[in-house]
């Protein structure tokens, strides 16, 4: 994509609004995000004639005065008037409505659907702060709060589901399905594309106008050829990451507890990677990577686990965008070193160990394999296994050095000493952990690969270490107008320093350097 378009394609939709207060991810992430996700969402628009018309929720802004005339109290005050269960007769309707009813149209019908206005998306970051704000007014009427997340949650799932078609008597017309969960009674995804997809008493249809349709009046159901913006469910995932079963204390994020319900709800779609857009897939991820800094269940740890390995398999070549899938795998492998689970016999330290090692995988994904590693706890490796990671981690720092040499050569793509010191960093931390190789008293290195490894495998980590320290003062005489056959020389002695630590004859013969990346 060219830079005009690039620059035409933000002037247009300002999309880089929608997720400036994302505040889980990494600064990396926050720059993929502008400059890879933000103009794959508006190229589906530019470049596909099906997908120019976006759907809309029709938002009934006369719900906005029933926001300080009710909803506030029912969200916070307490008192037997501002129970969900209690009715009073609307004036508009001259019908009884309980506070459940009053505080479920507000949400559907106002609330919560503006957030498809295409006008609105440079104002999602808002919106979503506005759900939090809401959500907080609740934290002392736990009932309350419950009916807020499974209201939020059911519009959510709905604009994550998309527009269908419903076919009725009255010809066809544009509907979402409000499903009471999105798993079955195994905890696997449902999804509703067709009519027999729907469960009586579970799901409800509405159209676009916010009327209840009755399943007896749909003969038919099928997705609709025109749904809602890629910026509106990647925003609708996002909420779902911010519900919580305990509201935090103000100023204190850390201390609400994530809402257990989504976090199956995550996984459910993440188990379902096959038939999930990219958009989806990311944002679940997104929502995941929040409840893993503060899941400490077991089982429930292990389960995103194994989740997250799958995503990392993701291959290409499925009709997903090679961007795509470099951002999808890239954020499965920083969740997988948060969660610091070795796996059942070391399993997911050998799946970060692959990538690492393997020419064949960009560069930036094996930097952050080598980041995800440091993260875990490596206290019971298997006899061997550090033998093999200082042997992944060496060629990893070579093909590091090798990338630059051949940037150097190319026009327009020179060298880069500080994404070179940032690589060349990430491997010595994974050696040493946090401490920069410093010793503890009794001389024992602390933190990384070399507080648990042997006296024989601290000796050829060292060498490592050493080797790569060597580099980054030689990087540090380095100036911008140093000339270019110098930083060459350097970098190929760097290369030679590095190779002359694989000297076994059972070492595999590396591929030719790597010339190209995934930004």
């Amino acid at each position: 994509m060219s830079f005009h378009l690039f620059r035409k394609l933000f002037d247009r939709w300002e999309l880089w609004r929608s997720f400036h207060s994302i505040r889980v991810l990494a600064a990396w992430s926050v720059l993929f995000f502008s400059t890879i996700l933000f103009p794959f969402l508006a190229l589906q628009a530019e470049d596909n004639p099906s997908q120019k018309i976006f759907e809309e929720l029709v938002v009934d802004s006369d719900q906005k005065k029933i926001d300080r005339a009710k909803v506030k109290y029912i969200l916070g005050k307490s008192g037997e008037r501002y129970d969900l269960e209690y009715k009073e007769k609307d004036k508009d309707t001259e019908k009884e409505k309980s506070n459940q009813e009053i505080l479920q149209d507000f949400l559907r019908r106002y609330f919560l659907a503006r957030m498809t206005k295409v006008s609105n998306l440079n104002q999602l970051p808002q919106m979503r702060e506005e759900v939090r704000e809401k959500a907080a007014d609740s934290k002392g009427k736990s009932d309350v709060m419950d009916a807020f997340n499974q209201i939020t949650s059911g519009m959510m799932h709905a604009m994550c589901n998309g527009v269908l078609d419903a076919t009725t008597p009255n010809g066809t017309q544009k509907v979402i399905v409000i499903q009471e969960s999105v798993r079955d009674s195994n905890n696997k995804l449902r999804v509703v594309r067709i009519k027999d997809d729907l469960k009586r008493g579970k799901d409800k249809v509405f159209s676009l106008a916010g009327d209840l349709i009755k399943h007896a009046e749909i003969s038919g159901l099928a997705p609709s050829k025109t749904d809602f913006h890629p910026a509106v469910k990647l925003n609708a995932m996002l909420v779902l990451r911010d519900l919580n079963d305990k509201q935090p204390q103000k100023n204190k994020p850390k201390t609400a507890s994530p809402r257990t319900s989504t976090q199956l709800d995550l996984v459910a779609y993440l188990e379902s990677i096959d038939g999930l857009s990219d958009i989806l897939l990311v944002g679940a991820l997104s929502g995941i990577e929040r409840h893993v800094d503060f899941e400490q269940d077991p089982s429930r740890r292990d389960r995103i686990a194994k989740v997250v390995t799958a995503v990392i398999d993701l291959p290409k070549g499925t009709g997903r965008s090679d961007d795509a899938v470099g951002w999808i795998r890239r954020q499965a492998v920083d969740i997988l070193g948060k969660l610091r689970l070795p796996g059942e016999g070391d399993a997911y330290v050998e799946k970060l160990d692959e990538i690492i090692i393997n020419t064949m995988e960009p560069l930036p994904l094996r930097i952050a394999a080598a980041e995800a590693l440091r993260k875990m706890d490596l206290s019971r490796l298997p006899d061997g296994t550090i033998e093999k990671l200082t042997q992944s981690l060496t060629q990893l720092a070579s093909d590091a050095c090798d990338y630059e040499i051949v940037e150097q050569l190319r026009q327009n793509r020179p060298f880069s000493k500080p994404r070179l010191q940032h690589r060349l960093a990430a491997v010595r931390l994974t050696v040493t952990g946090d401490l920069q190789g410093q010793a503890t008293d009794g001389g024992q290195m602390a933190g990384g690969l070399m507080a648990v490894a042997t006296d024989e495998d601290q000796a050829a980590l060292q060498k490592l270490l050493t080797e790569i320290q060597k580099i980054e003062t030689r990087l540090n005489t380095l100036a911008a107008t140093t000339p270019s056959n110098q930083v060459e020389d350097l970098l190929q002695e760097s290369v030679r320093g590095l190779k002359g630590l694989q000297v076994t004859e059972d070492t595999p013969q590396p591929t030719a350097p790597q010339t190209a990346e995934n930004p």
